[in-house]
């Protein structure tokens, strides 16, 4: 859930010098600030989070502005994947989406394929990416959509160079029943799993896969194809699996999105950070049902290549 933590003295500093401009003048940050869930830090807690800055993977998808140095902040950000600026001069333009969309045809060359989709989010820190599209696996052929290649490539897109917050979370949702004749679900949880040694990163990787059938109550509520990480989303109108190399497998629009843009700031447009709180909701009330279900023949469960005969909960930080 995305929150504002920030220290009393800078919300203080701002709340007062941006109340006494004209609503047309005040700042993107303001108005975040006041249509955001914020908590105020104390001297006390603001020097705890320098201490012990591990804890803002307590609130991963949460914004810190704190009363700390700028190698403070970065070091906090670089290392755990949130967002962490700084008092003097937050700056929150990252969060504010650029209106980047692409447009895929198919078998058509479109720049260097994800790498150039994912252009406008990669440099946005990130602790934990779920991907979900119920067809991921629906094809072989690479000019039809490989999903595991298309995986190996937005994950070494996306996944942070430098993360020391322990396992770094992928969570990847598809319908089990769509797949590829040829595929067994073990097979797709090893293949996935052996991506994490492909693309070289030096920190763990949690690798979970979910095979989701008709009969799971979240079937229908995972129509969109979307990727998901703490401070962006993806959506691909048709399919997650679209790019064969550079070459495109679908006609399609492939839209990164940050948190805000600049009219739901002004509130007159709806924030992308709903669509990530709707997915996110949907996943986590499945994963506190898991528990009481009777029957967990309706779905298949792997955690690092690993099939798991019954899944207790989702571990993704995300839906925490």
């Amino acid at each position: 859930m995305f929150k504002v933590f920030i220290s009393n003295s800078i919300y203080e500093r701002i709340i007062i010098s941006e109340g006494q401009k004209n609503v047309s003048a005040r700042s993107n940050l303001y108005k975040l600030l006041v249509q955001q869930q914020t908590q105020k830090l104390s001297v006390a807690e603001t020097s705890y989070l320098k201490t012990h800055p591990e804890e803002v993977l307590k609130n991963p998808s949460s914004l810190y502005i704190l009363e700390i140095t700028p190698s403070e902040a970065m070091n906090i950000q670089k290392s755990y994947g949130v967002m962490c600026l700084r008092g003097d001069h937050p700056n929150i333009s990252p969060l504010i989406d650029v209106n980047d969309i692409h447009i895929s045809y198919e078998k058509e060359k479109l720049g260097k394929g994800w790498d150039s989709v994912l252009d406008s989010v990669e440099k946005l820190p990130s602790n934990a990416l779920l991907l979900t599209d119920r067809y991921l696996f629906a094809f072989r052929r690479p000019d039809a959509g490989d999903g595991i290649a298309n995986i190996r490539d937005i994950l070494d897109d996306l996944l942070p160079h430098h993360f020391i917050g322990g396992d770094y979370h992928v969570t990847i949702v598809f319908d089990d029943k769509s797949k590829h004749y040829s595929y067994t679900f073990d097979e797709i949880a090893t293949k996935l799993n052996r991506i994490k040694m492909q693309i070289h990163r030096n920190y763990p990787i949690m690798m979970e896969v979910l095979g989701v059938t008709p009969d799971c109550s979240i079937y229908n509520k995972l129509h969109n194809r979307l990727i998901v990480s703490n401070y962006y989303l993806v959506e691909a109108g048709h399919k997650l699996a679209a790019f064969n190399h550079d070459k495109g497998t679908a006609r399609q629009m492939l839209i990164p999105m940050a948190l805000f843009t600049e009219g739901s700031l002004n509130g007159t447009s709806t924030p992308p950070l709903k669509a990530i709180n709707q997915t996110l909701t949907t996943l986590r009330d499945f994963s506190k049902s898991l528990k009481g279900l009777s029957d967990h023949n309706i779905y298949l469960y792997a955690v690092n290549g690993k099939r798991m005969e019954k899944c207790m909960e989702i571990r993704n930080r995300l839906i925490k």
